[in-house]
């Protein structure tokens, strides 16, 4: 069994914030590719990717296990910190547009509908500099993954999904296991997307409390 992890399932986490500074990711680890695929926030960052100092150690190791396993293999961050202000406006926007097709639901019920899609802010993961989007480059392309990340077109983008090729599929578990092995959590529904250190990886790995509150990190141009 590999369930996604629901509103329900992180909402009663408590948060016991470790203090960790942030690290920016080209400067501490520059073997990672990171481009970002949304520009939300070049505003706060400009091109900088940031994570905190626990997350960021272990995608360092996990692009090493990489590189030694697959020479010609390297990561490529797509996301790592997320402004709360950011992760408010998305949910809210989905929020609004799942509640005008939807007007029986509660609020209550909302939230969990809509945190399937956009994760709620009271429990993200990116607003912790925990949580990274990440996928593998073979030279200069990435590896078929079965969808593109953030493509919310496809039931694909749901890590084990039905439909995928043998060979996408190897390219997942690949994924899948340099981020694990690194002590990151998956999120089963997004292929692309690991945390450490937030609610997400605490439900995960059965941990009595996260590690990592969110914060507001950035100014806005």
């Amino acid at each position: 069994m590999n369930p996604i992890l629901q509103y329900r399932d992180l909402v009663g986490i408590p948060v016991r914030e470790s203090g960790e500074p942030m690290m920016v990711v080209q400067k501490f680890a520059p073997e990672i590719l990171c481009r970002y695929e949304k520009m939300d926030m070049v505003p706060y960052l400009g091109n900088l990717f940031v994570l905190r100092e626990g997350a960021m150690q272990r995608l360092k190791q996990a692009a090493k296990a990489l590189r030694d396993e697959h020479p010609p293999f390297i990561l490529r961050l797509a996301y790592a910190y997320r402004h709360p202000d950011v992760q408010r406006a998305y949910f809210e926007k989905k929020k609004k547009e799942i509640a005008a097709k939807n007007p029986s639901l509660s609020n209550e019920e909302l939230v969990a509908c809509t945190h399937l899609l956009v994760a709620s802010p009271d429990v993200a993961g990116h607003p912790t500099g925990g949580a990274i989007d990440v996928t593998i480059m073979d030279g200069e392309k990435d590896l078929n993954m079965g969808s593109g990340i953030a493509d919310f077109s496809s039931d694909k983008i749901k890590t084990f999904a039905e439909g995928l090729t043998a060979s996408q599929r190897n390219n997942r578990d690949l994924l899948r296991r340099m981020l694990m092995d690194a002590g990151f959590a998956p999120f089963n529904g997004e292929w692309w997307h690991f945390s450490y250190g937030d609610r997400e990886w605490a439900a995960y790995t059965r941990q009595p409390e996260a590690l990592y509150d969110q914060i507001a990190y950035g100014n806005k141009k």
